[in-house]
């Protein structure tokens, strides 16, 4: 049917395996060749053929198991006109929120980072929540859950990052994020929290190019 979603199928030890996606972009927005319906974007990080899969894989003993963490409660901060959702068991660290409004982001109480929404201008943090890629940020406007921001299914692959899913494409796998608008997919093959990205891609220096 025209309406059905591209999905993306999660198996432990494989590339993720999408069905159905039409809209495939590099970091820049180029438009990627998809010569097949069925594609497999590498998650291991040792593809030679980046983004797609070549099996490397099997060579390397790659396994996809999630890393046993006690996940972290998700958080609303109140502020006059909005409320900020903070959802740190999916953030990516692709420092969105840094860029975009540090003040209510990146307030420390003790030990613990909180965000302060009155610290800045509700739109500003509002956009800046649009721009994180993860999903870890929502927003409440009078109650209501503010996190579906994306309507045209597409996968962008991020430079030397993870695989930016937006647009409801289906995740097919137990875990699921916080909102199938948006989210982040490991492609290096590093993070605890398979199958998603935990920035672990900076510290492995995972590059497109290796």
């Amino acid at each position: 049917m025209a309406d059905e979603k591209p999905t993306i199928d999660v198996m432990e030890s494989a590339p993720f395996i999408v069905k159905g996606l039409e809209n495939l972009y590099d970091a820049e927005g180029n438009a990627i060749e998809m010569e097949k319906d069925v594609i497999a974007l590498c998650r291991c990080g040792a593809s030679k053929n980046k983004p797609f899969c070549d099996g490397a894989h099997k060579d390397i003993g790659f396994t996809g198991a999630n890393e046993a963490r006690e996940d972290t409660p998700t958080r609303e901060y109140e502020g006059d006109e909005l409320t900020v959702v903070d959802n740190p068991n999916v953030c990516c660290h692709a420092g969105a929120c840094v860029n975009g409004a540090e003040s209510v982001f990146f307030t420390w109480e003790g030990d613990e980072r909180v965000s302060t929404p009155n610290a800045g201008d509700a739109q500003q943090v509002i956009d800046t929540i649009r721009k994180c890629p993860s999903g870890s940020l929502a927003y409440k406007l009078k109650g209501q859950l503010q996190d579906q921001f994306f309507s045209t299914a597409e996968i962008q692959i991020l430079k030397d990052g993870p695989i930016a899913v937006r647009g409801g494409v289906v995740l097919n796998n137990e875990d699921q994020p916080p909102t199938n608008s948006h989210y982040t997919l490991c492609r290096c093959g590093h993070s605890k929290n398979k199958p998603f990205c935990d920035g672990a891609h900076s510290d492995a220096g995972f590059s497109d190019a290796s």
